[in-house]
């Protein structure tokens, strides 16, 4: 029995989540008081108390102050990629345009992957990484500064990126929602990467036997992925705004 929540088909009355959730004080309770250690948990799971240890970076990043961080203001020129499976394809535009888009503009199921734009994955630059110098990171041991990737994304409401995979990190959700479902590196699942996932979760989700992982990741909630997990991801608000700590399996420490 499905119902429309939020114009979308595939949520329920209830939305699923059958991905474990955990305060930080739990988190600490089964890892110890870093939080993972190296080899990294083989399973995702949630961190949903996560003491408000980026309130302050949250404001940094509200819609009406992310301009005054970076040089040039409103005409900040961002690189955009393609939403597809590989984000094959580059778009510039300002930091003021993309984000009245994301305000504005909803991604619909039909609309192809290849043919719609992103920020994510293209935050490696000097003004980016003097942003992001004030994020605090995951709760993890390999989660410092010199072991560890950081990304910064806005999306707009129905956006996200198709099924893909890589290493293990952390996603934290700033603004917005975001719903994730995964599969485990040896369940790819079947779909089109030049089309959304929207679309996958509108059209094929229904009617797969094997469902996914999944959850919705709320704002100042973070979910850790395991390392070559499928996974891709719904913005479900306008102006979603995220970060991800990018780790490593395999840190060295004295």
């Amino acid at each position: 029995f499905l119902c429309v929540m939020d114009g979308y088909g595939w949520q329920r009355h209830e939305p699923i989540c059958n991905i474990p959730r955990l305060s930080r004080n739990q988190l600490r309770h089964h890892f110890g008081p870093v939080g993972l250690v190296t080899p990294l948990y083989h399973e995702p799971f949630i961190i949903y108390d996560n003491n408000n240890d980026n309130g302050d970076f949250s404001k940094l990043t509200q819609s009406g102050n992310i301009t005054q961080n970076f040089e040039g203001g409103e005409n900040f020129m961002l690189d955009l990629t393609s939403s597809n499976s590989f984000s094959e394809h580059k778009k510039r535009i300002t930091l003021r345009e993309y984000v009245d888009y994301s305000l504005s503009t909803e991604i619909h199921p039909h609309q192809l992957s290849n043919e719609t734009y992103y920020l994510f994955g293209q935050t490696f630059t000097a003004p980016w990484i003097e942003l992001l110098k004030s994020y605090k990171l995951p709760p993890c041991q390999t989660c410092t500064r010199d072991l560890s990737a950081l990304a910064f994304g806005i999306g707009a409401k129905g956006s996200g990126v198709q099924w893909h995979f890589h290493g293990p990190g952390f996603s934290e959700t700033l603004h917005g929602r975001k719903h994730w479902v995964l599969y485990p590196p040896d369940k790819k699942p079947k779909y089109d990467p030049d089309f959304t996932p929207l679309y996958w979760m509108e059209y094929s989700y229904p009617s797969i036997d094997s469902k996914p992982w999944e959850c919705t990741v709320h704002q100042g909630e973070m979910i850790y992925f395991p390392d070559m997990w499928h996974h891709a991801i719904v913005n479900l608000d306008p102006y979603t705004v995220f970060v991800s700590t990018f780790t490593t399996e395999h840190g060295v420490f004295n």
